[in-house]
């Protein structure tokens, strides 16, 4: 029998660093939806969507796919292309960036998995599904498959990535009608949950936004509504319509961001990103959704959380969502473009992902690059990544 070492817990986040999502990727991890009682039509229209996100992403950094044993081999056959490393691991749903760990990474290229408590946003008082024990474990498990430290014990804190966005420099952005929400650490006060995010992720300032975007699922991600665009400049989610009830509360987080300065003392330079119009889920696409009691119910006329913030970046590409709503869609690449002129700007159609209760940016996690495979005491045969000396990476 092989043996082998677990990687070593790491125990002080000293020299330590949360990076900002728009440097140079080592990997994007993106697991496969399944459920029938969130995706439509036993999730077969949102894979198509995944399968051109995959492709988009292959062909700048590697991709670990994450895919759930009950997912047909077969189908996940036809994702095991160049530059993909599968992993079948559990999970019960495929909002990677709300269940496994944030990275962080050190000056000489060690990353550290900050595994937090998961409980499908917002457990037995609002949670979107029952149980989540899968995912609960799937951040330790992807941790060891990839041979990545994890940092401490933080499951007792209920944390999702998509709640927190940084511009790499030491400042965070959150949003209070999330974090504070009742179904997530309702023992602890706004200031302690700001120490422990202090603590665990290494930052110095904490920016709290009052509001997220209407009938976000998730009690209001940031990443739905407000993200770093660089440092010292914030893009913002933008109602143009006082008569929409999105339209309060983008003031209320302009108001917010216009009096604040980052970790450094800089003042803030704020985007505005005007969201496309309201979208709602049809008769038709309500009908392809089983409703087993084990998920929120998803019902026609419901008001869908559609915003171009939700969008993932790399070190030389921006994937951006679009909606079918023409004018807003070309009105945001094209802003996107005078964001960022040094990148390429990849529209892709994401209105299935949007059903499902998120967008681009919740199905994808970052692994920041260090240069090297990652090596915590653990085989060869764990490893998958490409050495920067090697010929075959992307």
């Amino acid at each position: 029998m092989e043996q082998f070492a677990i990687p070593r817990p790491t125990l002080s986040l000293d020299g330590y660093v949360f990076p900002f999502e728009g440097e140079k990727h080592l990997a994007t991890i993106v697991a496969l939806p399944y459920r029938e009682d969130t995706w439509r039509e036993k999730a077969l229209p949102a894979l198509k969507e995944f399968s051109v996100l995959v492709d988009l992403l292959r062909r700048r950094e590697w991709v670990v796919l994450l895919a759930d044993p009950r997912l047909p081999s077969s189908l996940v056959k036809e994702f095991e292309r160049d530059h993909v490393h599968v992993l079948r691991i559990p999970y019960d749903d495929c909002w990677t960036r709300d269940f496994l760990p944030v990275f962080l990474r050190n000056p000489e290229g060690r990353l550290v998995g900050v595994d937090y408590g998961f409980n499908a946003w917002g457990g037995t008082y609002d949670g979107l599904y029952s149980p989540w024990d899968q995912d609960e474990r799937a951040g330790a498990e992807t941790l060891l498959e990839l041979g990545i430290s994890r940092y401490g014990k933080q499951k007792d804190f209920i944390l999702e990535g998509g709640s927190i966005h940084t511009d790499g420099q030491g400042t965070l952005l959150v949003t209070s009608c999330c974090l504070l929400s009742p179904g997530r650490n309702p023992g602890l006060s706004q200031e302690k949950i700001e120490e422990r995010l202090k603590q665990s992720l290494n930052v110095k300032k904490v920016i709290w936004l009052p509001k997220g975007i209407v009938n976000d699922e998730t009690d209001g991600h940031v990443d739905n509504v407000a993200c770093f665009l660089k440092p010292g400049v914030v893009g913002l989610a933008w109602s143009e319509d006082p008569e929409d009830p999105q339209y309060p509360d983008c003031v209320a987080d302009l108001e917010v961001l216009e009096k604040e300065t980052d970790a450094e003392g800089r003042p803030l330079t704020v985007v505005k990103i005007p969201l496309p119009k309201p979208e709602y889920l049809t008769r038709e696409e309500a009908a392809g959704i089983v409703l087993d009691g084990k998920a929120v119910e998803r019902l026609e006329g419901r008001r869908l959380a559609a915003s171009y913030i939700n969008f993932y970046q790399g070190e030389d590409y921006v994937i951006l969502p679009q909606f079918g709503d023409k004018e807003a869609d070309l009105k945001a690449v094209s802003l996107f473009r005078e964001i960022y002129p040094e990148k390429a700007i990849l529209p892709m159609e994401s209105h299935e992902i949007l059903l499902g209760g998120g967008n681009i940016h919740c199905v994808t996690k970052q692994i920041p690059y260090t240069g090297q495979i990652q090596i915590e005491e653990a085989p060869a045969s764990r490893h998958h990544f490409y050495d920067e000396q090697k010929e075959d990476r992307p």
